[in-house]
């Protein structure tokens, strides 16, 4: 097996939807001798916000010299964006190998009618590397939901945080926000220490609140108010933390509330004994830098990629879009079917001068043409072009230096976007 049949094999698992529950991730690790036990965790869930937490996280620790396991959920232009060390992706030869070893398994266990789903089977790769490395930390994002992901195999982390909460695959999480909290808050075990983001709906914080009070956990709500703003544009939130000047490459005014999460967990880490001291806070967030959060590709023109793909995301894209960008937009956009395409619309179409519908390359995408006719209710300029790269090259070809280009909707998208991009003009 080589690299690319490695990445065909896994992803081939996807025939095997996504299934929660614990009998397949359990037999696979219980085959491969519990290669998830004897690591640290802080453990990350939430709606929106993981990636910028996680990240966050992760370089801090690694800044403060600990060897620091990131595994995050989907990826943008490389694979191995899952599964980073130190800032650093899984090396290719690496994950060829650790997929062999799944393989092994997984055909046995295909026979037996228990079959790995896609997930799965990343979460067990990545749990044999961050075993065969002796992590000292891994920053483990749950990939849906909480209680029922494959990654809440493990015992109690070190903490467990829960971000911004709101709707999002409700046919799986429930349809009230009481019981997407609840399945969120399936990550909080026994006699731990939980974080959650300030903000939260009120009747989702009472969940939270009620389930560590259960579990005797330490509950702790993160306050943006230990960050002080100082200034905001399209590059970045320049901030003050502990009297040092810190440049959060992050953009757009919800990343403070994303930060004071990743700085709650710092201070939780701390109160254990981990030796982390405000040089490596201030290092571990200016280099903190995520594929198609608000991603700037271009200067001039003005052209962003963003991987927002529910309501909470595009509200948050159009206020960076209202705060920063006083230029007319031509946005491209592309969603999946399967989410709350309305009030996405609702909330960037109004703000573009011109709209190019696309089809990202992705079974559940809702077809350019169909997104076109419900986009013509907030603008008159609308483009239906299926293939999402001719589509962008022809909303490039029409901007000018005053005017700015938003990619944005849904995170694959933004992977056919950006790769591209970097492809044809680097």
């Amino acid at each position: 097996m080589n690299y690319e049949e490695a990445i065909n094999y896994i992803e081939g698992r996807a025939v095997f939807g996504s299934r929660p529950g614990f009998e397949r991730i359990n037999a696979l690790l219980d085959a491969l001798d519990h290669p998830e036990k004897g690591i640290k965790y802080v453990h990350i869930a939430g709606t929106n916000g993981k990636g910028s937490v996680c990240t966050t996280t992760a370089n801090i620790l690694s800044s403060a010299g600990y060897k620091t396991g990131l595994f995050t959920s989907p990826f943008v232009s490389d694979f191995r964006e899952r599964i980073m060390l130190d800032g650093e992706f899984i090396p290719k030869d690496t994950l060829t190998s650790l997929c062999e070893r799944v393989k092994e398994i997984t055909d046995k266990l295909d026979a037996e009618d228990t079959s790995p789903t896609e997930f799965e089977v990343i979460t067990a790769i990545a749990f044999l590397f961050y075993k065969s490395v002796q992590c000292d930390l891994v920053v483990l994002e749950v990939g849906l939901g909480g209680l029922l992901d494959s990654t809440n195999v493990i015992d109690t982390p070190l903490v467990s945080a829960i971000v911004s909460l709101s709707f999002d695959h409700m046919g799986v999480l429930g349809n009230t926000i009481e019981e997407i909290a609840a399945q969120k808050a399936g990550i909080i075990k026994p006699n731990g220490v939980t974080i959650s983001a300030p903000h939260q709906p009120e009747k989702a914080l009472q969940v939270l609140e009620d389930t560590a009070k259960d579990k005797n956990n330490e509950f702790i709500v993160a306050d943006p108010k230990t960050i002080k703003e100082i200034h905001e544009d399209i590059n970045g939130n320049q901030i003050e933390y502990k009297g040092q000047k810190i440049t959060l490459p992050l953009i757009g005014p919800h990343q403070v509330d994303n930060l004071s999460v990743t700085l709650a967990i710092i201070d939780a880490l701390k109160k254990q004994g981990f030796d982390i001291s405000d040089k490596a806070i201030k290092q571990g967030i200016e280099k903190t830098t995520i594929p198609a959060r608000v991603e700037i590709l271009s200067k001039e023109p003005l052209i962003i990629l963003d991987g927002g793909h529910n309501e909470d995301g595009a509200h948050a894209l159009a206020k960076t879009i209202k705060q920063y960008i006083n230029k007319d937009i031509t946005l491209v956009i592309g969603v999946m079917a399967d989410k709350e395409v309305d009030a996405v619309l609702g909330h960037l179409a109004p703000l573009a001068k011109r709209i190019v519908t696309v089809t990202p390359s992705n079974p559940r995408a809702l077809p350019a043409d169909e997104l076109a006719t419900k986009a013509k209710a907030f603008c008159d300029d609308i483009t239906a072009e299926n293939d999402p790269c001719k589509g962008f090259d022809l909303a490039r070809s029409t901007i000018t230096d005053k005017e700015a280009l938003i990619v944005c909707g849904s995170l694959y998208l933004a992977g056919d976007v950006r790769a591209h991009m970097i492809e044809t003009i680097g």
